[in-house]
């Protein structure tokens, strides 16, 4: 009964195909069982579908590209997957020739940082994909868009440049990150190896350009450009941010030990006071420039950047989604 409830009101005729780009990867299998899920569901209800497999790095970004060139009427393209899938699909869009092609999204993965910022509040697969279904406009959101000498991505959580990248690196490369998944674990790997991090993670010179204004650091350590509050699976490095708002935050947290840390870590884990403190800066803007001064780890919404040194711009963008939200 619960799937002619959502369909009720959906002209079937309209839509003629369902493309999914599936990262069968994510989550430990998670986005796996979520397409099964909802291609047992198109099947009943005699809905034509395809299902696109990632097989190696940068297949998202291709399968979407291809998808979005052809500009077919009555098609809706569905991501299956975690934030990094997302990510390579929103860039393929980008670099098509339709590159206002929108996309639906179905979270499996182990952070689900995006779906967290946007306030997403239907988590059931085929739920989500009958409510895809029924939507008549896409949802317009932002996204981040970074360029580089040898560097132009759009991001849809946030860049990051030392700490939280190195913990993404050493999350990425842990021997219990798999372990964890299996138990819905994701973010305790994610804690776990930030632990690590602290221990090794340098201080770094940064420099920010904002407007007209310069901004030097001799010791950062934290350095997050976000699309809206979270990254790492849950943690809110910047509360104040919002995916809505046509404007992105830029968080530098100074190098700080002991106890310090420990306090200053608290506040971000829990009630968002971090970034009142002195030693953390922050500011919401619609573009700004940032260049670290040595090799350092980075990462894109949650995939690993190159190690080296960064010189970034960075403007706000956005990209149109087939999801049920509010703003």
């Amino acid at each position: 009964m619960i799937y002619f409830f959502y369909l009720k009101g959906t002209k079937m005729s309209e839509i003629k195909k369902i493309e999914i780009i599936l990262n069968h990867l994510a989550g430990n299998g998670r986005a796996k069982s979520a397409c099964n899920k909802v291609t047992e569901f198109l099947e009943k209800n005699s809905l034509v579908y395809e299902v696109h497999p990632t097989k190696k790095a940068g297949d998202g970004v291709r399968i979407a590209r291809k998808l979005a060139d052809e500009n077919q009427t009555g098609v809706k393209i569905v991501v299956i997957g975690g934030d990094g899938t997302l990510n390579q699909a929103v860039n393929g869009i980008k670099q098509s020739n339709y590159p206002q092609t929108p996309l639906g999204y179905i979270p499996g993965g182990s952070g689900n940082d995006f779906c967290r910022g946007i306030k997403l509040k239907v988590k059931d697969p085929v739920i989500l994909m009958q409510t895809i279904l029924a939507m008549k406009e896409p949802q317009r959101i932002d996204v981040g868009k970074a360029l580089g000498p040898k560097f132009e991505h759009y991001f849809v959580n946030n860049i990051g440049i030392g700490f939280d990248a190195s913990t993404v690196y050493f999350t990425n490369h842990s021997e219990r990150k798999e372990f964890l998944n299996k138990l819905h674990l994701g973010t305790l790997s994610y804690f776990t190896n930030l632990l690590k991090v602290i221990k090794h993670q340098p201080a770094f010179g940064l420099g920010v350009d904002f407007g007209y204004r310069h901004k030097h650091f001799d010791s950062a350590y934290i350095v997050v450009a976000t699309n809206h509050p979270y990254f790492g699976g849950g943690f809110a490095i910047d509360p104040t941010a919002s995916p809505f708002n046509h404007h992105l935050n830029l968080v530098v947290v100074k190098k700080i030990t002991g106890m310090t840390f420990v306090k200053l870590f608290s506040k971000l884990l829990t009630n968002g006071s971090h970034l009142q403190d002195k030693n953390v800066w922050h500011i919401e803007k619609t573009n700004f420039k940032l260049h670290n001064y040595t090799n350092q780890h980075g990462q894109m919404d949650g995939e690993e950047l190159a190690q080296h040194e960064f010189q970034l711009s960075f403007t706000i963008d956005s990209q149109l989604f087939w999801l049920p939200i509010t703003n």
